[in-house]
This record gives structure tokens, sequence and C-alpha cells, in this order.
């Protein structure tokens, strides 16, 4: 099996002039865009485990990051036999996966909710873990558990104040012993 990951941008700072308030722009989350000035950061794509977009900022105020993206869990059943149990089974929320009759192996992908962007001139969410595999082993009939992780919450300051808060990792998605951190 495959893991990967993928960062957050980081953020950056610049005076729109010589001499006036510099203006800050979150980075750039792996789904969610970074906000600039005084915006929030948004929220990572759902489904696909994208971090969210860290937040912007001014000398004052106080702006949050956006939410990572939540994950996803994909298994693909196929067989060299005519079957009506072929498929695609696509899991956006956890629950549970019943291998069909005849199958013993599965295809999958299990994607884990990206991180949240950080808060007032924080980089980027970084994306969720992922892992992919092909002939995974299934007994017929059996029962697997299904989980799909969260995306973080980003990082914020009730009431004003703070800088570069960092937003909250996203949670792991699982698909029986296979476990992608978030």
């Amino acid at each position: 099996s495959n893991t990967a990951y993928a960062g957050g941008g980081a953020g950056s700072a610049f005076p729109p002039s010589p001499g006036a308030t510099y203006i800050y722009a979150g980075g750039i989350g792996g789904g969610g865009a970074g906000g600039t000035g005084s915006t929030n950061g948004t929220a990572g794509t759902p489904r696909t485990g994208g971090g969210g977009g860290g937040a912007g900022g001014v000398s004052t105020g106080s702006w949050t990051g956006g939410s990572g993206g939540s994950g996803v869990v994909i298994i693909s059943v196929t067989t060299s036999q005519p079957s009506s149990c072929t498929g695609v089974y696509v899991y956006q929320s956890s629950g549970q996966f019943t291998a069909p009759p005849g199958i013993n192996s599965i295809d999958y992908l299990v994607v884990a909710g990206g991180g949240g962007g950080g808060q007032e001139r924080g980089a980027g969410g970084g994306a969720g873990g992922f892992r992919t595999g092909v002939g995974y082993p299934v007994a017929s009939g059996q029962t697997y558990s299904v989980i799909v992780g969260s995306g973080g919450v980003g990082g914020a300051v009730f009431g004003g104040g703070g800088t570069g808060l960092p937003g909250a990792n996203g949670n792991h998605s699982v698909f029986d012993s296979i476990v992608s951190s978030g």
C-alpha cells in the first residue's frame, strides 16, 4: 500500500505601500484558499481530505483559518466471474462494508480528513494522508468497519488578538485494519 501527504502553503506579509499597515495573506491549504487582508481562510474540499486555507489579517482584528475537508473511503469490488455484486462503494460517512458473495479481495482508497488552516496570518492546512491498495483479502459475507475522518477545525481566537494559531489535525479514516492519518 502507499501513503502520501501534502502540506499546506505558508502565510506571508506585505505592506501595500511604504510605511503603510501590513496586510497578511494566509497560506493555501490542500483544497482551501488562503485569506488576504481581513478575510478568513476557506474550507478544504469535502470528501477529498483537502486542507483548509490559512486566514489573512491586518494589524488589528482576528480571522480564522478554514476547516479541513472530510475524508472518503472507496472500495472497488471486481470478479472474473459474471456477478451482480461488482461495483464501487463510496463512503462519505462512517458505516460498514459487507463483502458480497463470491468476493475474496477488494481494491481500496482510504483518505483521511485534511488539517484546518492557521488563524490570522496562518499557513494552510495540510491534506489528509491516503492509502491505496489492490487485492486486499476479504471474506465473503464478512462485515468490515469503515470510518471516514472529518476535517480539522481552523485556528481561531475569539475576541480579537493572537496571531498564527494552528488549525487542528484532520481525523483518521479507516477500513478494516488500514488507517490513513489525518
